[in-house]
């Protein structure tokens, strides 16, 4: 790889800049390289082995951030990027890096995490994907009728004439909405494989244009939720619902929970639509389902899954729903993990099986961790959901100590 090929994605800069090698990957997307001084500063859009010259862009005494200057010997594990954006988009923050190193970097996300909160656990495998057109929602960003992304950690518009992670028919259809867009306002596309189309956005639009639905402001046309086919039966999503967004190999979680799942009665926090239910229902005789946004649950009763019920409530608030006697626990949390509350009522409701599936690393890592003398790893699972970014999905199941 010739530096010359890497001085175009370089930002370059008048003023001092220093230099370093960037030595490992931190969560978040960032490179980590040393100053002078001896602190850590890390580097957007760098991999382990680049030598680079950077200017610092933030000084928080422990924490430093910076751009890089240019590139002075790059990487063995960098290549050219499949997308001419990368560099300046916020969103595939690892399309410089060889794909094989990007899941050898996410799979140690995930064991530095676990070490440092000094969890056991078994050899952890990690599932890659293909990164065309794997993306079946997204949010854009619109500006004076152009369809975009944000700069990474940043408010600043980047236009695009291209995503090669987006279904190409997504990308088609939210370019004929941006047009009548005027000013700075944003585009939520989901799109099922039948070629299907939601959109959301905030500006007052009167048209549907070639979406099935199209809400904006509070005023829909069309269609109001779509139905995706999973092996296991049909979740729904609306405007508002949240899915995995990977059409290539959400699956996998799915298969986790059915081959995993087992017993008489069965738990699911933060259920959300159904899409994990679907599967749990297939080996659970009864299952309690809690999603605390009613939308969802109203989507989720649409599968019409006989052996289940669903409760609109807080999933921190189940130790106020009474005793319940489980025999496993489904738990699919946001990004900030589990509540105090809910390990706690795990630690106590005598379940002998768990399953997390977390989309971060670091709270995956507590909430086991406060789980431990109760339940330990019996296997862990990791889906690279979202190749070329930093992001990247846990399967974990814990057995009950004995």
């Amino acid at each position: 790889m010739s530096k010359q090929n890497w001085t175009k994605i370089s930002c370059k800069e008048n003023g001092l800049s220093q230099q370093t090698r960037i030595r490992d990957t931190a969560y978040g997307g960032y490179g980590v390289g040393t100053l002078e001084d001896g602190r850590v500063i890390f580097l957007p859009h760098t991999v382990e082995g680049d030598t680079v010259t950077f200017k610092i862009t933030e000084d928080k005494a422990k924490l430093v951030y910076g751009e890089v200057v240019e590139i002075i010997n790059p990487s063995e594990h960098r290549i050219e990027p499949y997308c001419k954006h990368i560099g300046e988009c916020g969103g595939c923050v690892f399309g410089h890096i060889n794909y094989e190193k990007q899941l050898e970097i996410k799979k140690g996300f995930v064991t530095t995490a676990l070490d440092r909160n000094k969890v056991e656990y078994p050899e952890a495998t990690i599932v890659g994907c293909d990164y065309k057109e794997f993306r079946n929602r997204a949010t854009f960003r619109v500006y004076n009728g152009t369809i975009g992304f944000y700069k990474f950690k940043s408010n600043t518009f980047v236009p695009i004439e291209e995503c090669p992670v987006l279904k190409s028919s997504m990308i088609e259809k939210a370019r004929e909405v941006a047009k009548d867009i005027k000013g700075k306002s944003y585009l939520y596309v989901t799109e099922n494989d039948k070629g299907e189309a939601l959109a959301r956005t905030e500006y007052l639009l009167s048209s549907k244009y070639s979406f099935d639905g199209l809400k904006s402001r509070e005023q829909s046309i069309g269609r109001k939720h779509l139905g995706y086919d999973t092996r296991y039966g049909t979740f729904w999503v609306g405007f508002h619902s949240f899915l995995q967004g990977n059409r290539h190999i959400s699956n996998l979680l799915q298969d986790f929970v059915f081959e995993n799942s087992e017993g008489r009665l069965g738990l699911e926090l933060y259920c959300g639509t159904g899409y994990l239910t679907l599967a749990m229902a297939r080996k659970c005789e009864k299952i309690d389902a809690i999603e605390s946004y009613a939308p969802s649950v109203r989507l989720a009763e649409r599968a019409k899954l006989k052996n289940v019920k669903w409760h609109i409530s807080l999933s921190e608030q189940i130790g106020t729903m009474g005793k319940r006697k489980v025999d496993m626990i489904v738990a699919d949390p946001p990004r900030t993990g589990l509540e105090k509350e809910v390990t706690n009522y795990i630690k106590d409701s005598g379940a002998q099986k768990i399953i997390y599936i977390s989309c971060d690393p670091n709270t995956l890592a507590r909430d086991i961790s406060r789980l431990s003398g109760k339940y330990a790893i019996e296997k862990i699972q990791i889906c690279d959901l979202f190749p070329g970014s930093y992001h990247v999905e846990t399967m974990v199941l814990l057995n009950k100590v004995k």
